[in-house]
């Protein structure tokens, strides 16, 4: 190594740099010793990005190996640097060194779905590498159609499209089989009632003759009639679906008879170039969420750091804002198909610097928009932490229904009324950022029954990014508007029955 990493004292920085390419090492102890040391300030901007650039050859670097040697392999201080931005420990006062050693390092074994959709970077990149996830999409480097063994990325996409029918027609299925149990039940419970008034009746005579059903039973009767015809419409129901997966599952042990066993043991195939696009698109990521005026220095220094009374986006503090925000918007990860409705949570990857946006790469994986996740980014460090998720899920929204609506997103579902109330009035301007600032509103604020959205946009929100029928109830005794969107939602259900 060279003369300034060799000066080095074993520290928390030696074990970072340790076993890096010697040129970026050097290259960055020297900008970072010139950045600390600089007193004039247009001088010190200059050395600032110079270590910015430094500190991203180096980044880069650490996650390509982390891509390649698994994070079992990875020592802890190079993780926790990729992790946070973490460099030098001396930049961080004890209260934010204790914080960051006081957080799990590895992800635990859970069955909720929420907690197992948050990836720090170095996770995400091991995923990655491994092939455990798909790449993220990018418009820049387009996919290569390259050979996997005895089958091309067209037929591996087609059957992984495939995998996306099976699993929705499962679900439909199993939604369905719950329904007809519960008919089932019904109807079990009625006869047992029956039954019961029957037998008590052990002779009929002169003096015991009106063994006849009441009015009350007869009711039961015709409900248990009913039933079953409901239980024979729902099993015509289960029937045509089964068919459907005999006829995937057959589609897809034709395609599977084709490929080699070893590309059936990874879901996608991943190479040295497909993961530096990652680390690319990773890169991206970062400076969307810190935006165009935000503070792009990515090293993790407490005198930068946004102070807040609520935590910091790590992984736990992730997990309980996605499930606060989910309660409010429901409907937000719902995924129709033909026969049931999917709740799909995507990814959050959760980002070094310091943010002032949530943001949305992609709802879906466009060759599989059945049953793919979708991928968010959120810093981790911001002034609010919460309201950071909150503008993901709103640029969710607005990705999800425009891709589900497709050339007709000015026309119809939610990007239609929103984008044709600003038409209607003229309105210039982002109309994506408008509409995630408005979410982001109506989440943090109409929520609460402070009214600040436009009444039409408060309309449009209503009926098509609804809360929960309990905070509408709620809401409706809060002021007029509330109150009218309410009357007018309920007499739409009585009209609709």
């Amino acid at each position: 190594m060279g003369k300034l990493f060799s000066s080095l004292p074993n520290s928390f920085l030696r074990s970072v740099l340790e076993g890096e390419n010697e040129e970026v090492v050097e290259n960055l102890l020297e900008n970072k010793r010139a950045f600390e040391m600089e007193q004039d300030k247009d001088k010190k901007v200059v050395y600032k990005e110079r270590f910015t650039s430094a500190f991203w050859n180096l980044y880069n670097d650490i996650l390509l190996k982390i891509s390649t040697q698994w994070f079992e392999k990875t020592p802890l201080p190079k993780r926790l640097f990729v992790r946070f931005g973490l460099l030098d420990l001396k930049y961080l006062s004890v209260e934010d060194q204790e914080m960051i050693k006081s957080l799990p390092i590895k992800r635990k074994p859970s069955d909720d779905d929420v907690y197992n959709s948050v990836y720090y970077i170095d996770e995400w990149i091991e995923e990655i590498g491994k092939g455990k996830i798909e790449p993220s999409a990018t418009d820049e480097v387009p996919r290569k159609k390259k050979k996997l063994g005895n089958i091309n990325v067209v037929e591996k996409e087609k059957y992984e499209r495939k995998r996306g029918l099976l699993e929705a027609e499962l679900a439909g299925l199993r939604e369905l089989f719950r329904k007809r149990q519960l008919l089932e039940e019904t109807v079990l419970n009625s006869v047992k009632r029956i039954y019961e008034f029957s037998r008590t009746f052990d002779e009929v005579s002169e003096d015991n003759f009106s063994v006849s059903y009441s009015s009350s039973e007869e009711e039961i009767l015709q409900s248990i009639q009913d039933n079953l015809r409901d239980i024979s419409r729902v099993n015509k129901e289960i029937l045509t679906i089964q068919q459907k997966v005999e006829k995937l599952l057959d589609d897809l042990r034709k395609i599977e008879a084709t490929i080699p066993d070893n590309d059936l043991e990874e879901e996608y195939d991943v190479d040295v170039s497909t993961i530096k696009t990652e680390i690319s698109t990773i890169r991206q990521m970062v400076k969307m969420c810190v935006g165009r005026q935000g503070n792009h220095f990515p090293v993790l220094v407490s005198s930068m750091l946004p102070r807040s009374h609520l935590k910091p986006n790590f992984r736990e503090n992730v997990v309980e804002y996605i499930k606060q925000i989910w309660k409010l918007d429901p409907q937000i990860f719902d995924r129709k198909t033909r026969s049931s409705v999917l709740k799909i949570v995507p990814y959050f990857i959760l980002t070094i610097g310091y943010g002032n946006y949530g943001i949305c790469w992609e709802p879906y994986n466009k060759f599989n928009k059945i049953s793919s996740k979708g991928r968010l980014a959120v810093p981790i460090f911001s002034r609010n932490p919460r309201e950071m998720v909150v503008l993901a899920f709103g640029d969710f929204r607005w990705n999800m229904a425009k891709e589900v609506a497709g050339y007709h997103w000015m026309e119809e579902g939610l990007t239609g009324d929103y984008y044709q109330y600003h038409d209607s009035i003229k309105w210039k301007g982002d109309l994506r950022s408008k509409f995630v600032y408005d979410y982001y509103l109506w989440i943090t604020k109409e929520a609460e029954g402070i009214q600040k959205l436009e009444k039409e946009i408060r309309r449009i929100f209503w009926f098509k990014v609804p809360f929960p029928d309990e905070l509408k109830s709620e809401l409706s005794k809060k002021g007029y508007y509330y109150q009218d969107l309410f009357k007018k939602e309920e007499a739409k259900k009585l009209s609709d029955m």
